[in-house]
């Protein structure tokens, strides 16, 4: 029998463009960073092979269908894993695990401006970054004390833009809603519900028949006086509190930014501090009554049986279905502080009450 020598897999025709296609974000799919490593493990077999001409050899001793073969076979885990980091591209899935704590920290700094490294202008944050001189730091401060300032007044009219990390950790753009916001929100909730959804400004399909509209306008009556009212004004209220207390905190930054700041020890120490009071000032003004973690500890669902407290302990780390928890990571860990804050600031409030002159000795006194 004759051998006929035919090209190794490697010597095989490739199509013109010579590469993989990449998806939209510039980086290969995980299947194609897969398939591209098990190709350079196959590449040592690069002298010519032979192989029987009579037809009844039997295929599968060819060394093409031999790999092809090997392509249905995944490869181990760590060189899938390294072909997946290889081809990942910048805005792709985290390439380091961070902690629970890290993301926390990092959704904190997202939210408002102050975070030394954040340019939320720019929606850009600065990992390696280098010493910047005084006069830098100094306008760098300046910029977000103004940039506080501004969202406070954003938030008392229509509201301000706010960064969070989606699931594939990319920085997008959400929006908080203020008190003339929530305003305008309430007049058009009870117009709709009080025409029974024949004026509907949100553009919602319109009901049909005399159930379907006076369930529609007793959701409309629930999103006016709960969601707008009961909700939204206090949380935007919240907003500008914490809009004014960061932007004191970062004016109080500008001292020993002009005398530590000639030198990077200094500019290390004071950025730790300032960083990490930010995220304390984030975090209190989260959970007290109407901050966001507030809400967020004593939202419920009814419908599924999930009372306060454990509806927000059963949501995944990453949801899009309500602007609550749309904007945050709800790792274990700001579930854990958040509801034990919350819960504290509970008991804060109604021993607070319980000492107020409403409920005092002096006016219940019997003669």
């Amino acid at each position: 029998m004759k051998p006929c020598p035919i090209n190794n897999i490697d010597q095989m025709e490739t199509p013109a463009s010579g590469g993989t296609p990449s998806s939209d974000n510039g980086a290969q799919s995980f299947e194609n960073a897969v398939e591209t490593a098990i190709l350079e493990q196959a590449a040592p077999q690069s002298s010519p092979t032979s192989v029987p001409c009579e037809f009844d050899a039997p295929l599968s001793t060819s060394p093409f269908f031999s790999s092809l073969e090997s392509l249905k076979t995944p490869p181990s885990l760590p060189n899938a894993a390294a072909a997946y980091q290889k081809n990942a591209g910048p805005e792709g899935a985290e390439p380091v695990p961070i902690s629970d704590f890290q993301k926390y920290k990092d959704d904190q700094l997202l939210r408002n401006p102050g975070g030394r490294n954040y340019y939320l202008d720019e929606k850009k944050v600065v990992e390696n970054p280098s010493d910047l001189s005084a006069g830098e730091l100094v306008r760098k401060d300046l910029s977000d004390v103004a940039g506080n300032i501004g969202k406070f007044f954003g938030n008392m009219l229509m509201g301000t833009k706010i960064l969070y990390r989606d699931d594939q950790n990319r920085i997008q753009t959400g929006r908080q809603r203020g008190i003339l916001g929530v305003m305008l929100d309430f007049c058009k909730d009870l117009g709709s519900a009080l025409s029974f959804g024949t004026w509907r400004p949100d553009s919602t399909p319109a009901p049909s028949g005399l159930k379907n509209r006076f369930l529609y306008s007793v959701s409309k009556l629930k999103d006016a006086f709960a969601g707008d009212i009961l909700t939204g004004i206090p949380s935007s209220a919240n907003h500008m509190g914490k809009n004014l207390a960061l932007a004191g905190w970062h004016l109080m930054e500008v001292l020993p930014d002009t005398v530590t700041g000639s030198f990077s020890p200094g500019q290390k120490v004071t950025s730790k501090i300032f960083d990490n009071g930010h995220v304390v000032i984030e975090y209190l003004t989260d959970i007290v009554p109407s901050g966001d973690a507030w809400l967020r500890v004593h939202a419920s669902n009814l419908g599924e049986l999930k009372p306060p407290i454990l509806y927000n302990i059963k949501m995944p780390e990453h949801y899009n279905g309500d602007m609550r928890w749309q904007y945050v990571r709800n790792t274990p860990f700001r579930k854990t502080i958040e509801t034990i804050g919350a819960l504290l600031m509970d008991a804060l409030a109604i021993g607070l009450i319980g000492q107020t002159g409403s409920s005092s000795n002096r006016r219940n006194r019997i003669d």
